[in-house]
């Protein structure tokens, strides 16, 4: 026999959520695959004993809180940036791949990613652009090239180009250097610098719950556990952010935000 009946079904949860961590808010990094995400609040309570009415309670300390996981992808960018600072990351260029008559339709003064980037995230080089019949294409005066935060170089059509008309397609030759490794080193630094640390867990109409710490650092140091070759689980390291108070904000609003739009 039912007790009750279900008061907002929209306050039940499903699923587990998106992972993220970076130095802002704007700069968040996805982390990928994880397992067994937990959200978890603690705090100190405080005490004082009274002569005659024993313990009484007067409020918390150490208000804490932790965002903690499994990672199923050991990504060591996102590793360096879960870290703090903590290591040196760099990347170990490979051998330039030159690219030729790699198509591109370039229309009004939208820019266009190239299929290749450089390991580093820096702009290609030995870029040479030609319009459909062949014509060459001058830099900054029939099109600009930037590189986006994925760190992709980009053209675009400049809007007075007497050589590439809008919505024409144009041949871009390029070399692009791809790492061939990355490296992260720890080992002498003492400092971790803060993060922000948020999960978000959307439903199936895209409506989302989300919990996001606001000083955060990684609370532990990694354990990388190697399975057998024939198992199934993938190595996962575990991550672990403790936020602590942020007393740059508000008071009441130091810690964490849950943020719901479910149970709305």
């Amino acid at each position: 026999m039912a007790q009750t009946t279900v008061q907002n079904s929209g306050s039940i949860r499903f699923g587990s959520g998106k992972l993220e961590v970076g130095t802002s808010i704007a700069t968040l990094v996805n982390i990928g695959a994880i397992r067994s995400a937990v959200f978890k609040e603690e705090w100190e309570d405080v005490e004082v004993r009274s002569d005659n009415a024993g313990v009484v309670k007067v409020g918390i300390k150490e208000h804490v809180a932790y965002i903690e996981g499994d990672m199923m992808e050991v990504d060591l960018a996102n590793l360096n940036t879960i870290r703090g600072g903590l290591d040196t990351y760099a990347a170990v260029a490979g051998t330039p791949v030159s690219v030729e008559n790699e198509a591109h339709i370039l229309n009004g003064t939208d820019f266009v990613r190239l299929k290749h980037k450089d390991g580093d995230g820096t702009e290609v080089g030995s870029i040479v652009v030609t319009d459909a019949s062949s014509n060459a294409a001058v830099q900054n005066t029939d099109y600009v090239i930037a590189v986006d935060s994925a760190g992709y170089t980009c053209i675009a059509r400049v809007a007075a180009s007497s050589v590439i008309i809008d919505g024409e397609g144009v041949l871009v030759d390029y070399s692009y250097t791809p790492n061939s490794a990355v490296t992260l080193k720890s080992g002498g630094k003492t400092t971790i610098s803060d993060r922000v640390v948020r999960i978000t867990n959307t439903d199936e109409n895209g409506k989302i719950f989300r919990i996001t710490l606001y000083k955060a650092t990684v609370n532990e140091g990694q354990n990388i556990e190697f399975p057998a070759d024939d198992g199934d689980d993938p190595a996962m390291p575990h991550l672990k952010m403790k936020g602590v108070l942020d007393v740059t904000r508000t008071a009441g609003d130091q810690l964490f935000e849950i943020y719901d739009e479910q149970g709305v």
